[in-house]
């Protein structure tokens, strides 16, 4: 099958050293912080997790597919983020567990998902190392969210992402400490912190030269 002008700018994007570059998002915006304010102390060493950023090859153009977890998760209940979760020892790598938690969650069958590449470890402000896997999804996949994890799934266009000008930097507080964070505001959606720095990557590897 042909590939699509977006889908080769994106395995090339993959292919280049601000992919597979480590990132520390909280600390890129918050030098004098060691970790976001919401913990009392910096975990002594970082959970190893995946996520999968699941674009839709649509006929009207690519989406991308978040969810919006259930207000009663243990980790970031009601936030906004991808398929994923940790590594367990079952699993071969990341890979394998952004695909299986995807699986979990949304109902997206492990060999359903065209993986392009991965991105290099992105480390939150809340003790979390991610591993963001980069993966192609057919447009008629059906979806089955696990209702215990998943309240809400949506899709956001490629394009939307993909302009810098939609991304912008939020200024927080908790418990009179300032910090700052990264947001990506879409229609009713607010998309932040750790998922909207993944997006950030996302949106510049879209933007290297070729």
């Amino acid at each position: 099958m042909l590939m699509r002008h977006w889908q080769q700018t994106l395995i090339a994007g993959l292919d280049t050293p601000d992919a597979s570059r480590e990132r520390h998002l909280f600390k890129e915006l918050n030098p004098g912080l060691a970790h976001s304010p919401i913990l009392k102390k910096e975990p002594p060493k970082p959970k190893p997790a995946a996520v999968l950023i699941p674009i839709i090859d649509r006929d009207t153009g690519p989406t991308v597919l978040f969810t919006l977890r259930t207000p009663d998760m243990p980790s970031h209940p009601g936030q906004i983020s991808f398929p994923g979760g940790g590594l367990k020892e079952t699993d071969n790598g990341s890979v394998a567990t952004a695909l299986r938690e995807t699986e979990e969650e949304v109902g997206i069958d492990r060999n359903d998902v065209e993986v392009l590449g991965q991105f290099g470890v992105h480390f939150g402000g809340l003790g979390y190392a991610v591993t963001p896997v980069v993966g192609v999804i057919h447009p008629d996949q059906s979806f089955d969210p696990c209702p215990r994890e998943v309240a809400e799934i949506f899709e956001v266009p490629l394009a939307f992402l993909a302009n810098p000008e939609n991304h912008v930097v939020e200024d927080r507080q908790f418990e009179g400490t300032d910090y700052k964070m990264f947001a990506v505001p879409y229609m009713k959606w607010r998309i932040w912190g750790l998922t909207a720095g993944i997006i950030h990557t996302l949106t510049n590897i879209l933007h290297e030269p070729t």
